[in-house]
């Protein structure tokens, strides 16, 4: 478990830098994040693997708090229902306090039907879903949430997060738009996906040198490159970063990895 008398605002763990394409390396999209000052832990995404991923960082699903979903691809929700499982059948243990989780309505569709095809789903612990419409604003604790709408091939949100003047942006999986620049603007860490290579743009997806132009557009301090599909992760770093600057980025890159940890 996380030592709870460490000093920064939060930490990120990285449980999931690749995307639907299977690799040993990199798991699908998921991000851990714990805040002490919350006293909270949080799930942002949980694709596939990620509770393993979890437990390789030596955290555990027990504990998680929140969970923020941006869509419902499954490289972004296949543990999800894994995870639900894990809480109402671990051995020895019961929960008793809440789980939230944030999402468009799509997520709610998709837990619905889950908990309606399989009964034995259904939790003894209080089970809350926080629709977010695009555009909106949520407190959480000493916490402000906003998200907006992703242009990607289905209901797709992006987050933002203010933690104790902090900001946190996340964009999931969208191509360009105005939406990712505003939800971008000033943030102190900015993560968002570089699934393609300069050259080979593609819908509702970003290419490197697209992630450093939302960068510079929204005035980002710090770049975490994500979402990284075979020929991206197939690159040098150099080669990553140098398709990035093209767009006149001059801030911090940091590629993702696999149990990468940042603290902010």
């Amino acid at each position: 478990m996380t030592d709870k008398k460490n000093s920064f605002s939060f930490k990120i763990t990285i449980l999931g830098s690749g995307s639907c394409v299977p690799s040993f390396e990199r798991y699908p999209s998921s991000y851990f994040f714990y805040l002490p000052d919350l006293e909270e832990n949080w799930l942002v995404d949980i694709g596939e693997g990620a509770l393993f991923r979890l437990s390789e960082a030596r955290e555990s699903y027990k504990d998680i708090d929140r969970i923020f979903m941006s869509h419902t691809h499954p490289d972004h929700i296949g543990a999800l229902i894994p995870l639900i499982l894990a809480l109402k059948y671990t051995p020895g243990f019961e929960r008793s306090k809440p789980l939230f989780i944030y999402g468009p309505e799509s997520v709610r569709d998709y837990l619905d039907m889950h908990l309606d095809f399989a009964p034995y789903l259904k939790c003894d612990f209080p089970l809350e879903f926080i629709s977010c419409p695009a555009d909106s604003e949520i407190k959480i604790k000493n916490c402000l949430l906003k998200t907006e709408k992703m242009d990607h091939f289905e209901p797709t949100l992006g987050y933002r997060w203010n933690i104790g003047g902090r900001v946190v942006a996340y964009g999931a999986d969208g191509g360009l738009s105005d939406a990712l620049t505003c939800l971008s603007r000033k943030a102190d860490l900015l993560i968002l996906e570089s699934s393609y290579p300069m050259n080979k743009p593609a819908p509702g997806h970003l290419t490197t040198f697209e992630a450093g132009k939302v960068a510079v557009e929204a005035t980002v301090r710090k770049l975490l490159l994500t979402h990284f599909y075979p020929e991206v992760a197939g690159m040098k770093e150099e080669e990553i970063e140098a398709e990035v600057r093209i767009s006149g980025y001059e801030g911090e890159i940091l590629l993702a990895k696999d149990l990468m940890t940042l603290e902010i």
